[in-house]
């Protein structure tokens, strides 16, 4: 497992580097990141009006319009289609159907991305795939806006901005702290040590870890007897950006595997919370009528 210390930074080009080097079988997935890094750095600021702080079990992007800029969406769109290769080696959406794309990833609707699939003939996990890394950006936006707007008493499992499961959980800092963070948006919220996100399950005898054969205590997998559910963990001293969420998922990807050989499982990300909805206004649109909207 290609793995980092808990270093106060990691520089994602030279993980992105070492993974090319040591996983080539990964060549076109480290592309279609690098994709995603490189909307990440040229993102603009995302205005949006005043959402409101989380309650104690909504999201806060449930049921608000995101504005994002269709020009650059599709832009995105084409250029992971492209780095995807296979059937969607000549799929070129359209701004609209770019729009219809995010708004399907951002609402986590699979039905609707297949249709998406079947009516452009290409493969639909395929398509999946890169409609959730051109929501990656976008989602980041509004969770940089946002996180400081959640509330300290947010107790539940998923994300209380964008309503995604949470990818990876940190023992964050040198008392560890529990932190969950979203791979969906970026966003963390701290809880409890001992507490199962998914059941709320926080006998200490139903919740365990798998830990790696490899020294040190870095990287473990938190596991659930009673709802058989299982998240990854790591050790940091910082907060992972949001890119290094993504990467840190894929260099773990072996626990994943050796969870699932277990019997352990991650929930259905379809669940009745999630429901945050995209515009298809231009955000350049919103700069220049109301900054607020």
């Amino acid at each position: 497992m290609h793995g980092t210390t808990g270093r106060l930074r990691t520089d994602p080009a030279a993980r992105l580097a070492g993974l090319d080097r040591d996983r080539p079988e990964w060549k076109t997935w480290l592309a279609l990141l690098r994709e995603v890094e490189r909307e990440l750095g040229n993102e603009s600021p995302v205005t949006s009006r005043q959402l409101p702080v989380s309650s104690p079990d909504t999201p806060m992007l449930r049921g608000q319009a995101l504005q994002v800029d269709p020009s650059r969406l599709q832009s995105l769109v084409h250029r992971l289609a492209a780095v995807a290769g296979g059937s969607l080696q000549d799929y070129r959406p359209d701004m609209d159907e770019a729009n219809r794309l995010l708004d399907a990833a951002v609402r986590m609707d699979e039905a609707a991305i297949s249709a998406m699939a079947a009516g452009a003939r290409v493969d639909a996990p395929a398509l999946g795939s890169i409609a959730y890394l051109a929501a990656f950006p976008v989602l980041a936006s509004y969770a940089r806006q946002l996180q400081s707007q959640v509330s300290k008493g947010w107790s539940q499992g998923y994300c209380p901005i964008c309503g995604a499961w949470p990818t990876v959980a940190e023992r964050r800092g040198l008392d560890r702290t529990r932190w969950l963070r979203c791979g969906r948006c970026g966003g963390g919220w701290e809880v409890q040590p001992l507490w199962c996100s998914y059941c709320g399950e926080r006998d200490h005898q139903k919740l365990g870890s798998l830990v790696p054969e490899a020294p040190g205590d870095r990287l473990q997998v938190d596991t659930c007897e009673t709802c058989r559910g299982y998240l990854k963990s790591v050790a940091t001293l910082l907060a992972l950006e949001p890119f290094e969420l993504l990467l840190q998922d894929l260099e773990t990807v072996e626990l994943d595997l050796v969870a699932r050989e277990r019997g352990y499982r991650r929930p259905d990300p379809v669940t009745s919370h999630q429901s945050p909805v995209t515009s298809r206004q231009s955000l350049a649109a919103s700069y220049d009528s109301d900054p607020s909207c």
